[in-house]
This record gives structure tokens, C-alpha cells and sequence, in this order.
């Protein structure tokens, strides 16, 4: 059924794809910077420093560090999750 709802609708990515490592397009980030509404990105503090944090804040995103947590902040520390997206503007 699901290859089915992908031959229907052309306009988004089979899941096979996506798998496949083909991503979206376009690109989280890119749609991320778009829109003119408040938006927040988090990002665990036991990863790597944020590529493209600047570009990020000069766009008017919102970058909070999840302290204890990994790629998946929400699982990693999700007292930590709740206060960062809590704290919205």
C-alpha cells in the first residue's frame, strides 16, 4: 500500500528513498531558515559544536543547547527537552 501512496503523490519522497539516504528536499535546514515565524533549534551538548549556528541565528532561529543530551535529546534528557521548548517565545 505504501508504494501505492507514493505513485499517488509524486509530491513527497517515497519512504524508500528517504531511507536510502537521499534526505528531503529541500533540506531540513533550508526549510529551517524559510519562514518569517519564531523557531527553535535544539541541540544536545554531548555532540559535536553546531555546523552553521550562525547561519542559524542570523536567520532569526532560536539555538538552545540540551545539556546531557545526545542526536536524540527528547530520549536523552527529556526533563531538559521539556524546559528548552517550554521556554518558547
Amino acid at each position: 500500500m505504501a508504494g501505492d501512496d507514493a505513485a499517488r503523490r509524486p509530491d513527497r519522497p517515497a519512504p524508500q528513498r528517504v531511507r536510502a539516504g537521499h534526505g528531503t528536499r529541500p533540506t531540513m535546514r533550508a526549510m529551517l531558515l524559510g519562514p518569517e515565524i519564531p523557531r527553535t533549534y535544539l541541540v544536545g551538548g554531548n555532540g559535536e559544536e553546531l555546523t552553521g549556528r550562525e547561519e542559524l541565528t542570523a536567520a532569526g532561529v532560536t539555538v538552545r543547547t540540551v545539556p546531557g543530551a545526545g542526536h536524540n535529546v527528547m530520549f536523552d534528557n527529556a526533563p531538559g527537552f521539556a524546559a528548552a521548548i517550554a521556554d518558547q517565545p
